[in-house]
């Protein structure tokens, strides 16, 4: 049983009571998980004790998918599965990619087990929105595109996921002077299906995520340019 189960268990009497936590005090939660940092900022009234509670089955959540990592780890320093890459390799990134986005989806869970309505939580760059930041929707920022021309873009999203996945440098794959994508930032219910459509559009002609709430980084032999899907335009902060 994960960590979190068995505290959940414990503590089921006490989140019956609790019910769920309007917004109230400000809690933030940092650490280090699955090679990279976290950031929670939670809005509710937490009960006497029960800030530390949460962090408890923050940290057991985690605990159990850096476990997971580190067993992929060691099935290929050992040579198996040959497929994850040769022996010794390291554990993918797209794979490692997924596992966080996975653990931003548990982490949100954890919180709703606790009866949290409203936080945020981030972890390698994968984010996720649980109701609201005070009256407005949480404001999460869209990664640096390396345009000096164009302002740092952000989001407002309530209850949704932002997920970006960069492509793969394929050098053979380029033709002289063809335009290619750099990266991709899709937003979704939860970060896991976040993750499966940018993996699809990565994949797909541009034209795929025009009508999808995504934005494109595409470097042509111009220089660098983006292409809003219509799904994301709402959700831009103008």
């Amino acid at each position: 049983m994960r960590p979190a189960l068995f505290l959940f268990a414990l503590l089921t009497p006490l989140l019956l009571l609790a019910g769920c936590r309007q917004q109230g005090e400000w809690h933030i939660f940092e650490g280090v998980a699955l090679g990279s940092g976290y950031h929670i900022t939670l809005n509710g009234d937490l009960g006497p004790g029960e800030s530390a509670l949460v962090e408890a089955a923050i940290q057991g959540e985690l605990a159990s998918l850096d476990n997971d990592i580190q067993l992929l780890q060691h099935l290929l320093a050992a040579g198996w599965p040959m497929v994850l890459g040769p022996p010794g390799a390291q554990v993918p990134d797209d794979l490692l990619s997924l596992y966080r986005a996975r653990a931003v989806d548990h982490l949100a869970h954890v919180l709703g087990e606790f009866g949290v309505e409203h936080a945020l939580v981030e972890l390698g760059g994968v984010q996720r929105t649980l109701g609201r930041a005070g009256r407005h929707p949480w404001r999460v920022r869209l990664p640096r595109t390396g345009l000096t021309s164009a302002p740092d873009a952000a989001l407002r999203l309530e209850g949704a996921a932002l997920v970006t996945r960069s492509a793969a440098r394929r050098p053979e794959a380029d033709a002289p002077g063809e335009a290619r994508v750099l990266a991709v930032s899709v937003v979704a219910e939860s970060a896991e299906a976040a993750d499966h459509l940018a993996r699809e559009l990565l994949a797909s002609p541009l034209e795929a995520a025009m009508e999808q709430p995504a934005r494109v980084v595409v470097l042509t032999p111009r220089g660098i340019t983006l292409h809003i899907g219509a799904g994301l335009e709402p959700l831009l902060e103008r």
